[in-house]
């Protein structure tokens, strides 16, 4: 965490939605620390692996524009690779390249080799698993009001605020609140995806008891 106050407020919503998820279910897939953990950790590690694939996006973003100028100044004459000048003419284009996108370059080596903090994208995972399991779960209260208008409006400003593009990327490091909001939006998508996995988990263990039950009714009966 970067500080106390990042802290509290994780352990705030971790409390508020982790509760709703894994404590007040009827379900005991759900309430095994083993689906906390695996939707906490495994949105954790999602979110820090998307930020690296992220990190690949948009250095092929950048090799394009690359490319692009290069082979806009390329001579296709024998003799101007004779002589080097193409060698010449790349050279410029990469310096005019990293001088008029400049905001770019500095936004993309930020974005890569800046420290990051994931914890955020953990809970944000939890976050996932409440909207998917008042969806989806019978074993899951639905949502609120409140907690439908505070998601929308969250969930919307994650999304919107999110990297996916250079020019994002520059808007977020230069005009951006300092949170890694790609990070959060990753971590959601990934807490709604493992939570559909515990879910089949969760309904396959439910028809298995109810088919022991039938079996030992039957025999009762007998």
């Amino acid at each position: 965490h970067a500080d106390m106050m990042h802290l509290i407020f994780n352990m705030i919503g971790l409390v508020i939605f982790g509760e709703k998820v894994f404590v007040n279910t009827k379900s005991s897939v759900w309430q095994s620390p083993y689906a906390m953990l695996l939707i906490y950790l495994g949105s954790g590690i999602c979110g820090a692996s998307g930020l690296v694939g992220l990190s690949h996006f948009f250095d092929a973003q950048w090799r394009g524009r690359m490319h692009k100028n290069r082979h806009a100044v390329t001579c296709s004459n024998w003799l101007c690779e004779k002589v080097g000048l193409n060698w010449m003419t790349h050279s410029a284009a990469d310096i005019y390249t990293h001088l008029f996108h400049a905001d770019e370059a500095i936004a993309l080596m930020h974005f890569k080799f800046v420290r990051r903090i994931g914890a955020s994208g953990a809970v944000y995972g939890v976050i996932g698993a409440r909207l998917y399991t008042s969806s989806f779960s019978i074993w899951h209260c639905t949502m609120s009001i409140l907690e439908v208008l505070f998601l929308i409006g969250d969930i919307s400003r994650e999304f919107s605020m999110s990297s996916i593009n250079l020019s994002s990327l520059v808007e977020g490091l230069f005009h951006g609140d300092g949170i890694d909001h790609t990070c959060h939006a990753i971590g959601l998508l990934s807490g709604v995806i493992i939570s559909a996995a515990v879910q089949i988990v969760a309904r396959r263990r439910s028809q298995n008891s109810c088919q022991n039950e039938q079996r030992q009714n039957q025999r009762i009966e007998r």
